[in-house]
């Protein structure tokens, strides 16, 4: 076998023994993390079994954790961890404010050969050719940079790791993998993919990545070609010299290949990926119910090239890895924590269960322990239970609790609209009586979009233009994302007074509570508001 089949069946001879496998976690993590801070406040050293660990240790949320990382990062050891931190994970949290998650080196040990191997054994010759990787980790290697994000954090220990030999992999090779001076991405690796008619495969974090890749190729070939043709990059190109160096270094083209790629996206973009790249496996990328209505985009672009969903993880864990082409269900990775799993709004125990209690069909909030120091940490994501791979459960990932919008990795949630239609309203000087907002996916790129109850007109207020400012101003993820055009600037709709009212009382009257219309995501419901724009 190789390295990737290998792979594959260690994963699965773990998923045949989830069970004691989880146990075993539990109790290292107790025996390990005693000593610590947290564990001696919570008595680690007396906790035998889940229920005691259960009885012992309260859920928890970011905020219990905000001063010990804090004091962690001042160099105090053994707060919340034993284990060796390698990295600080930088994201947003739900309310905008920004969270520093640790990341020990154990628990990276016990994820990088699943998500690297074992999720793409499922593609036939996975090991031979070579990959483009639509992303940039701003890292110069061999400097070690302690505050980082997931991604890029995970691909320096593959670089770290020689066995795992990127430079072979990936086409560019590491040079244009890990740089700090490509300040253009989309236009470096649409030269690296024009001059690559070996190309084999293509891969992001995610599928939204790249479609929106896709949408520059062909808004942008005949310029990118023109370049790679007379072997120039233009000045003004916001790159560095080394990368400019690396681009114009990789090799010319066999003959014909440049004349073949003018005639095919001259004749339209439809099947684009699999016409000139006809050899090509697969393209890879966390996608899943907050993609679904873009999907068919990409799907466009892709002719018959099959997708492969990769993986589900957040910076607080690598938690599961997809195991089958087209398949957007997730088996949980066994070594990669102890988790627990919430029934979801279901009458009766709410009791948090482990993973041999889970029932298929039933939807559960994730709950997880992990190797860097967090404890029943609750991920806020709600997951559906479609099956088991041995005792390890399969899911599939429906939505985040508590989470408005996710267009391209923002998160904003509705504590944080609310305050948005908040500041909007003062600062237009309008009374918003009732309002709601959907992710209006439909365009590229996506936006919010924002019906409005006044008592005043909007007329001659650039509503939209505010709110952006304030989103900005209110999740650091946001204005990140509309800064690098990956989400559109968002447009506020007034409606007709009694809309959302009325709306209620049409299409959940049979509820046995009726909450505010905030976040739309039933067609129906954007429809009527639509239809109610005045």
């Amino acid at each position: 076998m190789n390295e990737w089949e290998s792979a594959r069946e260690r994963f699965l001879e773990d998923c045949r023994d989830a069970v004691r496998i989880s146990r075993e976690n539990l109790r290292r993590l107790m025996e390990d993390n005693k000593d610590t801070e947290y564990g001696r406040r919570h008595g680690f050293a007396a906790i035998r079994d889940a229920e005691e660990y259960q009885r012992q240790v309260p859920l928890s949320d970011y905020r219990d954790y905000e001063e010990e990382v804090a004091r962690m990062e001042q160099g105090e050891e053994r707060v919340l961890t034993a284990y060796e931190v390698k990295h600080y994970i930088m994201t947003s949290g739900s309310t905008g404010r920004q969270k520093r998650i640790p990341l020990t080196k154990e628990a990276l040990g016990r994820c990088i050969s699943p998500i690297y191997y074992a999720a793409y054994a499922c593609i036939p010759g996975m090991d031979a050719g070579k990959y483009l990787h639509l992303s940039v980790f701003r890292m110069e290697p061999p400097v070690p940079e302690r505050d980082t994000i997931l991604s890029a954090a995970y691909f320096r220990e593959l670089y770290d790791r020689e066995s795992f030999q990127l430079e072979e992999r990936y086409l560019g090779g590491t040079r244009l993998l890990f740089s700090k001076g490509m300040g253009d991405v989309p236009y470096g690796k649409l030269w690296v993919m024009l001059s690559s008619p070996e190309m084999a495969g293509i891969q992001a974090f995610f599928l939204y990545d790249i479609l929106l890749f896709f949408r520059y190729f062909e808004e942008n070939w005949r310029r990118v070609l023109e370049d790679i043709t007379y072997r120039r990059i233009p000045r003004e190109a916001p790159l560095s010299d080394s990368v400019r160096e690396a681009l114009l270094a990789l090799p010319v083209p066999q003959e014909g290949w440049l004349e073949r790629v003018e005639r095919e996206c001259a004749a339209g973009f439809a099947g684009i990926l699999g016409r000139l790249w006809p050899g090509v496996k697969f393209v890879s990328g966390v996608g899943g119910s907050t993609f679904a209505a873009q999907e068919p985009m990409l799907r466009a672009y892709l002719g018959e090239v099959p997708v492969h969903y990769f993986t589900y993880a957040a910076s607080e864990c690598m938690m599961a890895i997809t195991m089958r082409l087209e398949s957007k269900e997730n088996v949980l990775m066994p070594r990669s924590g102890f988790y627990e799993f919430i029934p979801y709004e279901k009458e009766g125990d709410g009791r948090p269960r482990t993973i041999e209690e889970l029932e298929t069909g039933e939807y559960y909030e994730i709950v997880v322990t992990n190797f860097s120091g967090l404890y029943r940490y609750r991920l806020n994501d709600v997951v559906r239970v479609t099956g088991f791979c041995g005792q390890a459960p399969v899911f599939e990932v429906c939505f985040r609790k508590n989470q408005a919008i996710n267009i391209a990795g923002e998160k904003t949630d509705l504590q944080t609209i609310s305050r948005a239609v908040e500041l909007l309203a003062r600062e237009c000087r309008v009374h918003v009586l009732e309002y709601s907002v959907y992710d209006e996916k439909e365009l590229l790129p996506g936006r919010y979009q924002c019906f409005v109850e006044t008592e005043e007109g909007l007329d001659g207020l650039d509503c939209g233009g505010i709110l952006d400012r304030i989103l900005m101003e209110q999740n650091e993820d946001y204005r990140d994302l509309r800064g690098l055009g990956l989400i559109g600037e968002p447009c506020v709709r007034r409606v007709e007074k009694g809309t959302h009212p009325e709306c209620r009382r049409r299409f959940l009257a049979g509820q046995s509570q009726l909450k505010p219309l905030q976040y739309l995501t039933d067609q129906r419901l954007i429809a009527f508001m639509k239809e109610r724009i005045c």
